[in-house]
C-alpha cells in the first residue's frame, strides 16, 4: 500500500507486517529507491536495534525506515541519528501528551523506560557515495512487553490510544524539514538536543568494545559525541558505544521499569 503527504515528492509505501522495514529498505535503495522514500511496517518479524539486538516490533507501535542520501563522507553524516532523535522528540509531543527525553547516542526515554530506539546503517551506491537507512521504531499503543525490557510506551504513560498514522506523518514531517536544513547545516539543532539529554550530568557506566568502563556525562560536543569524566579526572570524547545510567538501573521497580 502506498500513499502521500500533500507537497511531498518520494514515496510513503506501508505493509501490514515485515521481517525488518531497513533491511526492505536497503534492498530497495539497491534496486534504485528514491531519496526521502518511507517504509512502514504495522509489525516487525525480525525487527532490529544497535549491536544485532533484537527489536521487539508488535502491532501498535510505528515502525518506520527513511531513505537518505546526503552527499557527504560517513564522519559528516553521524549527527543524522541524533537529529532523528530530536524529530521524534518533536512529532510525540505535537501528537500526545507525552514528552519523552533523549538518551544518548540513540534512544528516547518516557517515565524512564524506552520509547524509542533509532538505527542508522549505512551502504554504498556503485560511485562510492553514502546510502543511509534511517531507521525509528516507537511503542506507540504497544501492551504486554516483556518486563525485563524495560520499555515504555505511549500509551502507558497517557492511559490514551494515539493515531499512529496521524504520528507517522507529523514525523515525517518533521524529518523531512530537519534534513533540509541539515544539508546547510549540521549543528542547527544542538541546543535542542542538548536541553531533552538525560544523560547529561549522570553517572554512567560506558560500554565499548565489549569493555566497561565507569564515568560521568559532562556534555554533548557540536560533533555530537559525549564528553566524560572518569573517576580520577581524565576525560574523554565518546563517539560510539552506549551507555547505561547507573542511577536509573539502580531505582529499577518490581516491574523491571525504571522510576
Amino acid at each position: 500500500m502506498e500513499f502521500l503527504l500533500p507537497g511531498r515528492k518520494a514515496p510513503i509505501i506501508y505493509e501490514s507486517c515485515l521481517e525488518s522495514t531497513n533491511r526492505s529498505l536497503k534492498e530497495m535503495a539497491r534496486q534504485g529507491a528514491a531519496e526521502g522514500t518511507v517504509l512502514i511496517a504495522g509489525r516487525q518479524t525480525g525487527g532490529r536495534g544497535r549491536l544485532g539486538r533484537r527489536f521487539a516490533s508488535p502491532a501498535g507501535g510505528l515502525y518506520l525506515s527513511m531513505l537518505l542520501l546526503p552527499g557527504c563522507t560517513p564522519e559528516e553524516s553521524l549527527s543524522i541519528t541524533p537529529l532523528a532523535a530530536v524529530a521524534v522528540r518533536r512529532a510525540v509531543k505535537a501528537c500526545t501528551e507525552a514528552e519523552p527525553l533523549i538518551k544518548w547516542p540513540n534512544d528516547l526515554l518516557l517515565d524512564g523506560g524506552k520509547l524509542c530506539g533509532i538505527l542508522t546503517e549505512q551502504s554504498f551506491d556503485k560511485k562510492g557515495l553514502p546510502r543511509l537507512v534511517l531507521g525509528i521504531g516507537i511503542n506507540v499503543n504497544t501492551v504486554g512487553l516483556p518486563a525485563e525490557l524495560g520499555a515504555a510506551s505511549i500509551i502507558g504513560s497517557t492511559g490514551r490510544e494515539t493515531d499512529r498514522a496521524a504520528l507517522a506523518a507529523r514525523l515525517i514531517g518533521e524529518l523531512d524539514g530537519m534534513y533540509a536544513l541539515w544539508r546547510g547545516n549540521r549543528g542547527f539543532f544542538l541546543e535542542e538536543y542538548r536541553a531533552h539529554c538525560s544523560t547529561l550530568g549522570r553517572e554512567l557506566d560506558i560500554i565499548q568494545n565489549g569493555c566497561r568502563r565507569r564515568g560521568r556525562a559532562l556534555g554533548i560536543n557540536a560533533d555530537f559525541s559525549l564528553k566524560v569524566e572518569y573517576p580520577g579526572g581524565a576525560r574523554e570524547d565518546i563517539r560510539f558505544g552506549e551507555v547505561s545510567l547507573r542511577e536509573a538501573e539502580k531505582s529499577l521497580d518490581k516491574t523491571g521499569r525504571t522510576r
